[in-house]
């Protein structure tokens, strides 16, 4: 579902603002400083409820207000669902309908987006729990009941660890592994189908930004490969009680990203990182939009950082030919662009704090 509709109040130097951006590609120019990433933030907000900036909202909302509201429109011209977002210094609202939520789970499975920024390429120099939440969010979207299923597995976690402490002493350890095994490897299982079907996409975006064929993607359980997770958190039992919570399972899972066998951050330069993160978020945002059409919303923040005009002009150039609606923001004017999208792009300039249409 499109974004048909932006109003921004109060996020950081945006005082008030209005979008009616295009269904393709949004092209957002203005000086360093003058809020492009601050409306991207915005939209970010109303996808996720949160910021990817900061999580103080008191760094976010315009200085002095007690607020901030981002509010919008989400869907198919004349059929839109109202959607918003109110945070507060101490409090949040989500609203989706005209309703509020207790949470943002539906406003997130409503209106995804996915956030390709200079601070992206932590997700493959990062830990691990970077890794874990790109492939959660991404298997939030495909499998229902995929959030309930995590839950479970959190809170039969924390009885497992309260007993290895001798906090629940009428309670069975082999009970509650028992049932943490059986939560664990869905996930695990469900993670690992999910970079299963996220490798061909992959592949072509790595093709395209870099021109190689010997990258690949490698899943990390949580747990000592070929066995499974009951016979793991057996192993592991002694060690458990010796440290006091569970150490082997799906909240130490992770994913390798490999060049010619090698990790990819051992062996790449910089640039070519930053390209190989690029091209695994954009193939994530390409699974969604297989599945589920029309709904994905893509953010490209300071596509020139870091990247020489051919790299910038390859990166633009496939964001376009994903289809995707997209908000990419540049620095002042940048050389190549008017040739790589042509005429199809809608144009906005962005100048302390407010937003027109350019041409």
């Amino acid at each position: 579902m499109a974004l048909l509709k932006l109003d921004i109040a109060d996020v950081r130097n945006i005082e008030s603002a209005s979008l009616s951006p295009g269904e393709g590609l949004n092209l957002l120019f203005g000086a360093n400083g003058s809020g492009k990433t601050s409306l991207l933030e915005a939209i970010y907000l109303l996808s996720r409820g949160k910021s990817f900036r900061s999580p103080q909202s008191g760094r976010i909302i315009r200085f002095d207000r007690p607020c901030l509201t981002v509010s919008g429109s989400i869907g198919r011209p004349g059929a839109g669902i109202a959607v918003g977002v109110r945070l507060g210094r101490s409090e949040k609202e989500v609203r989706v309908g005209g309703r509020s939520c207790d949470s943002s789970a539906q406003l997130i499975r409503l209106f995804p987006a996915v956030l390709i920024h200079p601070a992206s390429v932590a997700l493959l120099e990062g830990p691990p729990r970077w890794r874990r939440q790109m492939l959660d969010w991404g298997v939030f979207h495909v499998e229902q009941g995929y959030l309930d299923l995590l839950r479970r597995f959190s809170r039969t976690l924390e009885q497992r660890n309260a007993v290895l402490r001798g906090e629940a002493p009428g309670s069975s350890l082999a009970a509650w592994s028992g049932e943490l095994a059986r939560w664990g490897t869905m996930i695990a299982e469900l993670r690992s189908s999910y970079l299963d079907r996220i490798r061909m996409h992959f592949g072509e975006m790595v093709s395209a930004l870099l021109g190689r064929t010997d990258v690949e993607l490698v899943v990390r359980p949580g747990w000592r490969a070929g066995w499974s997770y009951a016979d793991a958190l057996a192993a592991s039992q002694p060690t458990d009680r010796r440290l006091g919570y569970t150490e082997p399972g799906p909240q130490k899972g992770d994913f390798a990203v490999l060049v010619g066998g090698r990790p990819a951050r051992d062996y790449l330069s910089r640039g070519q990182l930053k390209l190989l993160t690029y091209a695994l978020l954009l193939a994530q945002a390409g699974l969604l939009e297989a599945d589920q059409p029309g709904r994905v919303c893509l953010l490209v923040d300071d596509i020139a950082s870091e990247l020489d005009s051919r790299n910038q002009e390859r990166l633009l150039s496939l964001v376009k030919s994903t289809g995707l609606q997209s908000f990419v923001t540049f620095s002042g004017a940048t050389q190549g662009v008017a040739a790589v999208v042509g005429r199809t792009a809608r144009v906005f300039h962005v100048e302390q704090g407010r937003i027109r249409t350019g041409s």
